[in-house]
């Protein structure tokens, strides 16, 4: 089949790209000229020269594909990118959907998040009935990447495309650690984060969210979302299994909710004022929230087997070690 990807040269995308070519697919790569190619090094797709703000482009690149896996979206934390996000999660996908619509795109799979879904401020596992309960907080990607995915979803209602949504949790693999999201993680492998918070992530492995993008091309159903997700643990237990794998003490010191916080308050007042701060209000929330899911629906209709989370975490730490992430 002929498919195409956006965002093919990001690391979740990269990955997708790479196993596309590998079953044999025509691939072709979403980029833009000024794009970072380095994650496909090695790897040979057909790239065309494109971006999701311009749907001119999009309607040139999407002309007779067969799929169209989205993935390129802009990932950030702080009030400040919201605009970016709004262009590129928001109006980027709007744009793939109509263009899809106006050439006669047969498919459309896109890589939606589980923020779209929510997370809690307690120990408790969302699914994809769940409803949006934090929307009072108006978290940026949270928002951005939740409206994406209603546009696919009314469009689908509509009957303008068949389209079905995955929703990944905190992904880890091998060469997760270059992403810009991973900071504090290498720290922690270099024993040079001493805190930890009272929030909660579902770890999954690279490898299982590319088998279950393709397993929701497969047997997934038009219009559904299918949580992509692994095991629930906390902060804390989660700094504690990168710590044992990279051979150092785990972080020792609770940060409080209250003092995150306000840490994120000054961040943001510092960023406003055109000063460099890396703990935002955004940051705040997200750390000391429980993104735990289920993915029973994606394991029961589409066959999606996670491996344990210290699996992902070793294969990621081992990389680390592998590219001189860790001293």
């Amino acid at each position: 089949m002929k498919v195409i990807v956006t965002g093919a040269n990001g690391f979740l995308g990269a990955w997708l790209t790479k196993r596309l070519i590998a079953e044999g697919h025509e691939t072709y790569a979403l980029v833009r000229k000024n794009s970072d190619l380095s994650e496909l090094e090695g790897c040979t797709p057909n790239y065309i020269y494109g971006d999701v703000t311009d749907k001119s482009s999009l309607r040139e690149a999407f002309k007779d594909k067969d799929i169209v896996f989205h993935l390129a979206g802009v990932v950030a934390y702080k009030k400040a990118d919201r605009p970016l996000m709004e262009k590129v999660n928001v109006q980027g996908t709007q744009n793939v959907v109509d263009a899809c619509y106006e050439v006669g795109v047969p498919q459309l799979l896109h890589v939606s998040s589980v923020v779209a879904i929510g997370a809690s401020f307690k120990p408790q596992a969302l699914n994809e009935s769940s409803s949006y309960n934090i929307k009072s907080l108006d978290l940026g990607y949270f928002e951005t990447k939740r409206l994406a995915e209603e546009i696919v979803l009314q469009a689908v209602a509509q009957n303008k495309i068949r389209a079905v949504c995955v929703n990944p949790s905190t992904i880890y693999g091998f060469g997760d650690a270059k992403k810009g999201s991973r900071k504090t993680q290498v720290k922690v492998a270099n024993e040079s984060f001493p805190f930890y918070t009272s929030g909660g992530v579902s770890i999954v492995a690279v490898e299982d969210v590319i088998d279950g993008i393709l397993l929701a091309l497969k047997h997934g159903r038009n219009g559904e979302r299918y949580i992509l997700s692994g095991e629930n643990i906390t902060i804390k237990e989660l700094f504690q299994k990168i710590a044992t794998c990279a051979g150092v003490k785990p972080p020792q010191v609770y940060l409080p909710n209250w003092l995150l916080h306000v840490i994120g308050f000054i961040g943001d007042a510092m960023t406003s004022m055109g000063l460099k701060a890396d703990v935002s209000r955004e940051n705040a929330y997200t750390a000391t929230m429980f993104h735990w899911f289920d993915s029973s629906k994606a394991q029961q209709e589409l066959g999606f087997k996670p491996r344990p989370a210290d699996e992902a975490i070793a294969n990621s730490v081992r990389w680390m070690k592998d590219n001189g992430f860790i001293k």
